[in-house]
């Protein structure tokens, strides 16, 4: 364990701080079973010498059950973690980033694609604006470059569920707009390490959805989190032309369900402060954000044996999240 892990952050680290002019970058990437996806993001960063004389290292923690071989084709420049046992994406993001030593971490999912302009563009916003925290870019479709996968992700009305801002639209023109509120951080973003620090963390009481969580107590503790339209990354993923597509996530790696549930509930519950089982809201919204994963499998003609272990799976995290004790409610 390094000794600042979980220090408050000294002086130099406070808002307003000059970041260095160079290495102020390091990458974190959890990974599990998606090596060709892993290779092509790899290469994506090093291909550009812009990020890379920016670059402290490239940090990859790994639970997929085979050691994934990337020392032979990227020398000397990644700190590979490989870990048998399937952690999911919290736990493995907390030991990411504190291998990291840069003062700026980047935070990419595996399944993305970069380019320079966007990183350097990110990295300017928290180098320009010390009261920002953290940053994410907007996302487009790899495979169709002008579908936008996300802008940015904002609450509802209500904070039952989150406004995915531009999903699936065609970016005819480009937002004149650049920072955009977001309430979660979905599939990247830059973040300060001294604000990691300072709020210890990723919360280890969310097992694989943690980004909104993380959001909120980053703006907690005084700092603002944004989404950037002019920051463009590449998701490198099949676009919605699929019947029931919004359901893949689950119907490709069964395992998902439970934690995905269990996370949903423990993070309705500290939104609204729900400290008893005996909240219809919460069932009800729990209903619902079921029946549309379920029509989501329905369309993909999902086999009646991994509907019914997806919807058991669902009930069980469910339970769990609901009698879980809350260590503390957001106060927003």
């Amino acid at each position: 364990m390094k000794s600042d892990e979980l220090c408050l952050p000294s002086t130099s680290s406070e808002p307003g701080a000059t970041l260095p002019d160079t290495r102020i970058l390091s990458i974190a990437i959890v990974t599990h079973n998606r090596e060709v996806k892993l290779r092509k993001l790899i290469k994506s960063i090093l291909e550009s010498q812009q990020i890379v004389s920016r670059l402290s290292e490239i940090v990859i923690v790994d639970d997929s059950p085979r050691r994934t071989e990337l020392g032979s084709d990227f020398p000397g420049v990644i700190d590979y973690v490989w870990v048998p046992d399937r952690i999911f994406i919290t736990r493995a993001k907390n030991i990411a980033w504190r291998r990291t030593t840069a003062p700026l971490i980047l935070f990419i999912d595996d399944d993305n694609i970069v380019n320079s302009d966007s990183v350097l563009h990110l990295l300017d916003i928290m180098q320009e604006y010390p009261g920002i925290g953290a940053v994410m870019p907007s996302v487009a479709y790899l495979n169709h470059p002008s579908r936008i996968w996300v802008y940015s992700a904002p609450f509802r009305q209500g904070r039952w569920s989150m406004n995915l801002m531009g999903r699936n639209t065609i970016e005819n023109v480009i937002p004149d707009k650049d920072l955009l509120d977001t309430d979660a951080l979905p599939n990247a973003f830059i973040i300060r390490r001294s604000v990691l620090i300072s709020i210890r963390g990723f919360d280890e009481e969310f097992i694989y959805n943690n980004s909104c969580d993380l959001c909120q107590r980053i703006k907690e503790y005084g700092f603002e989190v944004y989404a950037s339209t002019m920051s463009r990354f590449y998701h490198d993923v099949p676009p919605p032309d699929r019947k029931g597509y919004w359901a893949d996530h689950v119907a490709a790696d069964i395992k998902r369900a439970f934690p995905e549930s269990r996370d949903w509930t423990l993070l309705m519950r500290k939104l609204h402060g729900i400290n008893s089982i005996r909240s219809p809201l919460l069932y009800l919204h729990f209903i619902i954000w079921v029946l549309q994963v379920d029509l989501g499998m329905l369309l993909m003609r999902l086999s009646s044996r991994e509907f019914i272990r997806i919807n058991f799976s669902f009930l069980k995290g469910f339970i769990f999240g609901v009698k879980m004790k809350v260590s503390k409610f957001y106060r927003t």
